[in-house]
Protein backbone atom coordinates (compact mmCIF):
# COMPACT_ATOMS: atom_id res chain seq x y z
CA UNK A 1 0.00 0.00 0.00
CA UNK A 2 0.56 3.80 -0.67
CA UNK A 3 0.58 6.20 2.37
CA UNK A 4 -1.92 9.36 1.45
CA UNK A 5 -1.48 12.33 3.45
CA UNK A 6 -4.76 14.70 3.57
CA UNK A 7 -5.38 17.82 4.94
CA UNK A 8 -8.74 19.12 6.65
CA UNK A 9 -10.47 22.34 7.19
CA UNK A 10 -13.50 22.39 9.26
CA UNK A 11 -14.73 24.71 11.52
CA UNK A 12 -14.22 24.04 15.39
CA UNK A 13 -15.72 21.35 16.63
CA UNK A 14 -16.86 19.90 13.67
CA UNK A 15 -14.50 16.59 13.93
CA UNK A 16 -11.13 17.30 12.59
CA UNK A 17 -9.57 15.75 15.94
CA UNK A 18 -11.94 12.53 15.28
CA UNK A 19 -10.53 12.58 11.36
CA UNK A 20 -7.25 12.62 12.68
CA UNK A 21 -7.02 9.77 15.21
CA UNK A 22 -9.53 7.55 13.44
CA UNK A 23 -9.48 3.90 13.62
CA UNK A 24 -9.60 2.05 10.27
CA UNK A 25 -11.97 -0.61 10.05
CA UNK A 26 -11.15 -2.13 6.69
CA UNK A 27 -8.44 -4.72 7.10
CA UNK A 28 -5.23 -3.82 6.19
CA UNK A 29 -5.68 0.01 6.28
CA UNK A 30 -3.79 1.87 8.35
CA UNK A 31 -4.06 5.47 10.25
CA UNK A 32 -1.38 7.56 11.55
CA UNK A 33 -1.74 11.30 12.70
CA UNK A 34 0.55 14.67 11.88
CA UNK A 35 -1.84 17.01 13.66
CA UNK A 36 -5.45 17.60 14.06
CA UNK A 37 -5.60 21.50 13.73
CA UNK A 38 -3.21 24.17 11.91
CA UNK A 39 -1.21 22.74 8.84
CA UNK A 40 1.16 25.52 7.67
CA UNK A 41 1.60 24.61 3.87
CA UNK A 42 3.67 25.39 0.79
CA UNK A 43 4.80 23.91 -2.91
CA UNK A 44 8.54 22.84 -2.33
CA UNK A 45 10.92 23.30 -5.44
CA UNK A 46 8.88 20.09 -7.38
CA UNK A 47 6.11 21.52 -7.55
CA UNK A 48 4.56 19.20 -5.02
CA UNK A 49 1.89 20.59 -2.17
CA UNK A 50 4.00 20.21 1.45
CA UNK A 51 2.36 20.55 4.81
CA UNK A 52 4.22 20.79 8.56
CA UNK A 53 2.48 20.31 11.62
CA UNK A 54 3.51 23.77 13.76
CA UNK A 55 2.10 22.67 16.64
CA UNK A 56 3.28 20.69 19.47
CA UNK A 57 0.04 19.21 20.73
CA UNK A 58 -2.99 18.81 20.73
CA UNK A 59 -5.92 21.57 21.90
CA UNK A 60 -8.98 19.88 22.17
CA UNK A 61 -12.92 19.61 23.43
CA UNK A 62 -13.46 17.04 26.06
CA UNK A 63 -17.37 16.72 25.42
CA UNK A 64 -19.06 14.01 23.27
CA UNK A 65 -14.87 12.07 23.31
CA UNK A 66 -14.72 8.89 24.82
CA UNK A 67 -13.71 5.40 24.43
CA UNK A 68 -16.40 4.88 22.21
CA UNK A 69 -16.28 7.43 19.99
CA UNK A 70 -12.51 8.49 19.66
CA UNK A 71 -10.53 5.44 21.44
CA UNK A 72 -7.03 7.03 20.05
CA UNK A 73 -7.80 10.70 21.83
CA UNK A 74 -8.49 9.04 24.74
CA UNK A 75 -5.05 7.15 25.35
CA UNK A 76 -3.37 10.23 24.11
CA UNK A 77 -5.37 12.53 26.88
CA UNK A 78 -4.77 9.86 29.34
CA UNK A 79 -1.78 11.33 31.22
CA UNK A 80 0.46 14.43 30.75
CA UNK A 81 -2.72 16.05 30.19
CA UNK A 82 -3.94 19.56 31.44
CA UNK A 83 -8.31 19.78 31.35
CA UNK A 84 -10.13 22.67 32.08
CA UNK A 85 -13.52 22.91 34.14
CA UNK A 86 -13.43 19.42 35.20
CA UNK A 87 -14.63 17.57 38.30
CA UNK A 88 -12.89 14.58 39.60
CA UNK A 89 -15.60 12.38 40.57
CA UNK A 90 -15.69 10.08 43.58
CA UNK A 91 -14.42 6.94 42.27
CA UNK A 92 -11.74 8.64 40.54
CA UNK A 93 -12.77 9.35 37.10
CA UNK A 94 -13.93 12.85 35.48
CA UNK A 95 -16.92 14.22 34.60
CA UNK A 96 -16.70 16.80 32.15
CA UNK A 97 -20.43 16.10 30.09
CA UNK A 98 -22.83 19.67 30.93
CA UNK A 99 -20.18 21.66 32.83
CA UNK A 100 -19.93 24.26 29.74
CA UNK A 101 -20.38 23.78 26.20
CA UNK A 102 -16.57 23.23 25.01
CA UNK A 103 -14.04 21.59 28.08
CA UNK A 104 -10.33 22.08 26.60
CA UNK A 105 -7.99 20.10 27.17
CA UNK A 106 -4.19 20.23 25.72
CA UNK A 107 -1.96 17.18 25.56
CA UNK A 108 1.73 16.86 23.78
CA UNK A 109 1.56 15.47 20.51
CA UNK A 110 4.31 12.60 21.66
CA UNK A 111 1.68 11.03 23.20
CA UNK A 112 -0.50 9.48 20.67
CA UNK A 113 -0.44 6.14 19.54
CA UNK A 114 -0.76 6.86 15.96
CA UNK A 115 1.17 10.05 15.66
CA UNK A 116 3.51 9.67 11.99
CA UNK A 117 7.24 8.80 11.88
CA UNK A 118 7.06 12.32 10.22
CA UNK A 119 4.93 14.64 12.40
CA UNK A 120 7.93 16.71 12.75
CA UNK A 121 9.60 16.25 9.65
CA UNK A 122 10.46 20.21 8.46
CA UNK A 123 10.32 19.38 4.81
CA UNK A 124 6.86 18.62 5.91
CA UNK A 125 4.16 15.86 4.11
CA UNK A 126 3.03 15.46 0.41
CA UNK A 127 -0.70 16.35 0.25
CA UNK A 128 -2.41 14.29 -1.84
CA UNK A 129 -6.15 16.04 -0.92
CA UNK A 130 -7.69 18.19 0.78
CA UNK A 131 -10.81 18.30 2.75
CA UNK A 132 -13.46 20.84 3.23
CA UNK A 133 -16.36 20.81 5.85
CA UNK A 134 -18.85 22.39 8.00
CA UNK A 135 -22.02 23.05 9.48
CA UNK A 136 -23.99 24.03 6.69
CA UNK A 137 -26.47 21.47 5.37
CA UNK A 138 -27.93 23.95 2.88
CA UNK A 139 -27.14 25.98 -0.27
CA UNK A 140 -23.75 24.32 -1.18
CA UNK A 141 -23.40 21.12 -3.07
CA UNK A 142 -22.26 18.37 -0.81
CA UNK A 143 -19.23 17.38 -2.68
CA UNK A 144 -16.93 19.32 -4.84
CA UNK A 145 -13.39 17.92 -6.47
CA UNK A 146 -10.88 19.51 -8.02
CA UNK A 147 -8.77 17.65 -10.13
CA UNK A 148 -5.14 19.90 -9.05
CA UNK A 149 -3.97 22.19 -6.86
CA UNK A 150 -4.26 25.26 -9.77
Amino acid sequence: GRKRYIAAAFPSACGKTNLAMMTPTLPGFKIECVGDDIAWMRFDSEGRLRAINPEFGFFGVAPGTSSATNPVAMRTIFRNTMFTNVAATSDGGVFWEGLEKEIPFCTPAEQCPIMDPKWEDPEGVPIDAILFGGRRPQGVPLVYEAFDWK
